[in-house]
C-alpha cells in the first residue's frame, strides 16, 4: 500500500513537504521559541492560561479533562467514545523522567466518579498536587500533542480512498505555513483525527479527516477556509447530538475562527 509522509521543518523558517514513502517517519520540529508559542495558544483555548483549569470537568461529560490539552481520563473500566488520552499522557511522562506521585501511576481509572466528587476535592492534596505537576511540565504536553499530530496524518491517509487522498494532500499542501501547522496541532487535539468510527453521531465525524476533506476546491485564505469548515462540522455535530452540546458551541466557533489571526514566529 501506499504510504505518505509529510516533514514539517519548524525552524528559523518552514517548509511542508509531500512524499511517497514506506519508511521515512513523519516530524514535527519546533523551536523553543514555537513549542512556548503552541503551549500558550492551547491553554488559552482550553482553559484562558488559568492553573485552576489544568483540572477540569465539564458540565454533561462523564469525565474529567486534564492538562494543557483537557485530555480525557475516564472514571470506569468501560470507555466512551472519545479518545482517552490522559493515561497515555502519564505514561509519556514517565518514559521521559518525570517522577510521578503513586496514587496516579496506581490508579487503573480516575479516581474521581463523578463531577460532583471531582469539585468537593478540588483543593484537596491529589488535585492540587496534579495541578502543579501539570503545571510544572508543559513542555512535556506540548511534544505529547506534537507526536499525535505526527501519527495523525499517516493515520488519516492511510483511512482514506485513493480520491479521498488526493483532495486531502491538496489540501495538506495549502496548509504550508507556521500558522496552518499550528492550526493541525491545535485542531487534531481539540477535535481528533476523524477516523475512529465511535467519534460519530448519526455516522458523521467532526475530526481533522472531516474538515480536510470538506474544504471547498478554491479558497484564497487556507486559515479562514479551515474555520469556516471547522464551524460547518462542529455545529453539525452538534445537531446530530443525541444530547444538548449546544452550550458548546460559540467557544468551539471563537476557537476555530480564531486560526486566522495566529501570528507565529
Amino acid at each position: 500500500m501506499l504510504r505518505f509522509f509529510i516533514i514539517f521543518l519548524l525552524s528559523s523558517s518552514l517548509s511542508f513537504s509531500i512524499f511517497a514513502s514506506s519508511e521515512a517517519p513523519f516530524k514535527v520540529d519546533l523551536t523553543a521559541e514555537q513549542a512556548k508559542q503552541l503551549a500558550h495558544l492551547i491553554w488559552e483555548n482550553e482553559g484562558k492560561q488559568k492553573i485552576e483549569h489544568l483540572t477540569a470537568w465539564n458540565r454533561g461529560e462523564d469525565f474529567p479533562s486534564l492538562g494543557l490539552g483537557h485530555f480525557i481520563w475516564y472514571p470506569t473500566i468501560e470507555k466512551g467514545p472519545f479518545k482517552e488520552q490522559f493515561p497515555q499522557l502519564l505514561t509519556f511522562m514517565s518514559e521521559n523522567g518525570i517522577e510521578l506521585p503513586e496514587w496516579l501511576t496506581s490508579a487503573q481509572v480516575a479516581p474521581w466518579q463523578s463531577r460532583e466528587e471531582f469539585y468537593n476535592a478540588f483543593y484537596d492534596p491529589q488535585l492540587t498536587e496534579l495541578r502543579e505537576l501539570l503545571n510544572d511540565n508543559l513542555a512535556i504536553q506540548v511534544r505529547f500533542i506534537v507526536i499525535r499530530l505526527e501519527k495523525a496524518i499517516p493515520m488519516i491517509l492511510a483511512n482514506s480512498t485513493e480520491q479521498e487522498r488526493v483532495t486531502l494532500t491538496k489540501h495538506l499542501k495549502r496548509l504550508a505555513t507556521p500558522e496552518a501547522i499550528f492550526t493541525l496541532l491545535d485542531y487534531v487535539n481539540f477535535k481528533g483525527e476523524g477516523v475512529n468510527e465511535k467519534e460519530t453521531y448519526q455516522g458523521q465525524g467532526w475530526g481533522l479527516k472531516q474538515v480536510l476533506l470538506a474544504m471547498p476546491e478554491y479558497y484564497e485564505n487556507p486559515l479562514r477556509s479551515f474555520g469556516l469548515v471547522a464551524d460547518e462540522m462542529l455545529t453539525r455535530r452538534v445537531k446530530n447530538a443525541p444530547r444538548d452540546e449546544f452550550r458548546w458551541l460559540k467557544g468551539w466557533r471563537a476557537r476555530v475562527h480564531g486560526y486566522q489571526k495566529l501570528n507565529i514566529k
